[in-house]
């Protein structure tokens, strides 16, 4: 039974991603172009959007994150989007063991995206 749970969960997250990328939400331009984002797991997800911003010199735009609820269910969902496209660094699933956060965020932004920043309008 808790596999079947773990089932719904992944699709749950894979949808919403897919969903959160979608151009008709205005984060992406007519396609979503899987390599613009960058996904990655992390047991706190709002250390981990400031890491991004300062450690590696990334406005870390449209971030979001979803809880997968384990380490094991985040490495799956993170594995699928690097198979579409997605960026991270060169391994997976290297984030400590009670890692359950996916996280995204948009790493090629267009004009329109960095002036929005600028006043304000995405963070």
């Amino acid at each position: 039974m808790s596999s079947l749970i773990n089932g719904y969960k992944v699709g749950a997250i894979k949808r919403a991603i897919e969903h959160y990328i979608h151009p008709n939400n205005k984060r992406s331009d007519i396609i979503p172009v899987y390599g613009n984002w960058y996904i990655g797991i992390t047991n706190n997800a709002q250390i981990r959007k400031a890491q991004h911003k300062k450690e590696k010199s990334t406005k870390a735009l449209y971030f979001n994150y979803w809880d997968a609820g384990n380490k094991l269910t985040a490495v799956e969902i993170e594995k699928y989007f690097h198979l579409l496209g997605m960026k991270d660094k060169a391994t997976v699933g290297g984030a400590k063991s009670d890692s359950s956060y996916v996280y995204i965020f948009k790493l090629r932004t267009t004009i329109v995206d960095d002036i929005a920043h600028l006043f304000g309008l995405v963070k």
